[in-house]
């Protein structure tokens, strides 16, 4: 009588072929699990990427900072946002920074002002004493003004002050202030003014949100490779 004898068959390697038709099905299936979670988190996605532009850490304020430098760009909204934290903060002294160009709109009225200029005259029609309001109207971006502050705050001994500029604004002001001022010891607080061409919650919805939304994430890739 013979033996049961068992066979095991192995079946040939699938093919180079089969295997790149199975990754292509596995990316198709991939992708389009990608996309249905986009469409079903879109909305936290959009208001997370215009909250990453208002994100900026700022320590808590201590009542030896008396300073507060206003950064040029949009004398209206800026200097509003100011004069707020002027009543706020009393005894503090506020510095309007930005040389710029004059807007062409103003250039046919036959008037000439600077960033600074605008500033500080917005946050006097707003009730600041003139006193308090000086400027330093030579930079004409933010790098520029954050080296002219630097250069204030060293020849002036200040240990503590607050940056002042639209609320977008804040992520790359903290690029660009953060490490420098903190190896000269001086701590630096960041306030940001509202403005009506951004909301971090809503900036898709309307042209000057994806504009300005747009335009800032630009300028953060520049900012990154260029300093």
């Amino acid at each position: 009588m013979k033996d049961n004898q068992t066979y095991t068959y192995f079946s040939s390697l699938p093919t180079l072929r089969q295997v790149s038709h199975a990754w292509k099905w596995i990316i198709r299936l991939a992708a389009l699990a990608f996309f249905i979670c986009v469409f079903i988190y879109r909305h936290s996605i959009l208001c997370g990427i215009g909250e990453f532009l208002t994100e900026a850490e700022s320590p808590a304020m201590t009542s030896s900072n008396q300073t507060f430098f206003v950064l040029g760009g949009n004398g209206f909204e800026r200097g509003k946002g100011a004069a707020v934290l002027a009543h706020e903060f009393p005894n503090a002294q506020f510095i309007c920074t930005g040389g710029g160009d004059t807007l062409n709109e103003m250039r046919a009225l036959g008037l000439n002002f600077t960033s600074s200029d605008l500033t500080r005259k917005c946050m006097i029609e707003n009730g600041v004493d003139s006193l308090r309001v000086s400027e330093l109207g030579v930079a004409t971006s933010t790098y520029e003004e954050s080296e002219e502050i630097l250069s204030y705050c060293i020849n002036n001994n200040l240990k503590e002050i607050s940056v002042v500029s639209s609320d977008f604004h804040l992520h790359r002001m903290g690029m660009v202030f953060g490490d420098k001022f903190q190896e000269k010891g001086i701590t630096v607080h960041f306030f940001g003014t509202e403005t009506k061409d951004f909301k971090a919650q809503s900036w898709w919805t309307f042209e000057a949100g994806l504009i300005t939304t747009f335009n800032e994430y630009i300028k953060i890739v520049y900012y990154v490779f260029k300093y």
